[in-house]
């Protein structure tokens, strides 16, 4: 979900920009000043409605905004800025640029040579969508008599036959470059079908890695490439209890009491002794 907001920046007086504060936009296009944002200090920045517009928002908030103020405005992750003079608003361009590093194309590209196109083309307007820049290249010799292209700070073209500038056709042709559709998740016999498929590209490739897993993975649909899927130990046995092994004496001893019971003699009175212990 994209941001809706807008901030205000004001000159700041200790910098070069100190000609501008209070001017209007007439004013500074007379004298010749240049709106840069190293100037300017942001003062705030707010949520608003994605039902607002720059127009809007200026006229709720006129009291707290200062002539040569410059309001940026973000909706759904585009930059539009405009320069406040006492009773209107004028956009401008080149106040909020993105420094891209090894960047091919900027507000000062002319003399720009496109693939299979004749002449010479040269960036005329700009427009910043989800923090990049896109350019519009008119050509230089017949401008907008002919049709334009967009293209990225590296010289990507991203649209192409443009007649109307940044139109809203543009811009969701931008969009549809810049956001990628979303995956479709994958069922269940797709998930199978894929694991069936990695395990034939390992038995034709017959990498090792396809011989560890062969014996080290519990089923076929876990050979991924990975040798991760430990087989189940099996389970401990319980010990059997062992039989306690009778003594040689044990059993001379039973043997007298046996001997005693049938000869009807009296059995000695050790033996008893033992044979007591025993039972209890």
């Amino acid at each position: 979900m994209k941001l809706n907001q807008y901030a205000v920046y004001r000159v700041d007086q200790t910098s070069p920009g100190k000609m501008l504060w209070h001017k209007s936009y007439s004013e500074v296009q007379q004298e010749k000043l240049s709106i840069q944002f190293e100037y300017y200090g942001q003062q705030r920045i707010e949520k608003v409605l994605p039902k607002d517009t720059a127009m809007t928002i200026w006229n709720k908030r006129k009291d707290s905004f200062e002539v040569s103020d410059v309001l940026v405005l973000n909706k759904e992750g585009e930059l539009t800025a405009y320069y406040i003079s006492e009773d209107y608003l004028t956009p401008i361009e080149g106040f909020i640029r993105i420094n891209t590093s090894g960047a091919l194309i900027s507000m000062e590209t002319v003399n720009y040579h496109l693939e299979n196109r004749k002449g010479s083309w040269m960036a005329t307007d700009y427009i910043i969508i989800d923090g990049k820049q896109f350019f519009l290249l008119e050509h230089e010799e017949y401008r907008n008599s002919v049709p334009g292209v967009v293209l990225d700070a590296y010289g990507k073209l991203i649209a192409d036959d443009v007649r109307n500038g940044f139109d809203d056709t543009v811009k969701q042709q931008i969009r549809n470059q810049i956001r990628p559709q979303e995956v479709t998740k994958q069922t269940p016999l797709n998930q199978q079908k894929q694991r069936l498929e990695i395990w034939q590209k390992y038995y034709q490739n017959g990498e090792w890695l396809r011989q560890a897993e062969s014996g080290g993975e519990a089923n076929y649909d876990m050979v991924d490439g990975r040798v991760n899927n430990i087989p189940d130990q099996p389970k401990e046995e319980t010990p059997k209890k062992r039989k306690k092994k009778e003594s040689v004496i044990g059993k001379l001893r039973k043997k007298q009491i046996e001997i005693a019971i049938r000869s009807g003699k009296p059995i000695p009175k050790y033996l008893e002794q033992n044979r007591e212990l025993k039972r209890s």
